[in-house]
């Protein structure tokens, strides 16, 4: 099967391969850089369906993705603020 294939392709497919077994490979990843991600501030819908609350002050929320793990902090506007791994996202909270 992957005779043809580049190395890249190889890697995407194996690493895609992964995330499809094994989703909250993405949220352990993310707390293994420990640093916010980029952000673009985006309206949500305030998380009632795939996502936990795991933290409040003041109506900001942190949140953790059921299916990836990864986390954001949504502010009492439900805009997205911030995104990334559960560790760093706690101390970014803490400091607001």
């Amino acid at each position: 099967m992957y005779k043809k294939m580049g190395y890249t392709e190889i890697l995407l497919i194996k690493g895609l391969t992964k995330i499809a077994t094994d989703p909250q490979v993405i949220g352990r990843l993310l707390n293994v850089l420990d640093s916010p991600m980029p952000n673009i501030e985006t309206s949500t819908m305030g998380g009632e369906v795939f996502w936990e609350n795991i933290a409040n002050i003041n109506g900001w929320k942190l949140q953790k993705n059921k299916v990836f793990g990864n986390c954001r902090i949504i502010d009492p506007n439900n805009v997205r603020r911030a995104w990334g791994g559960e560790k760093v996202l706690r101390k970014a909270l803490e400091n607001l």
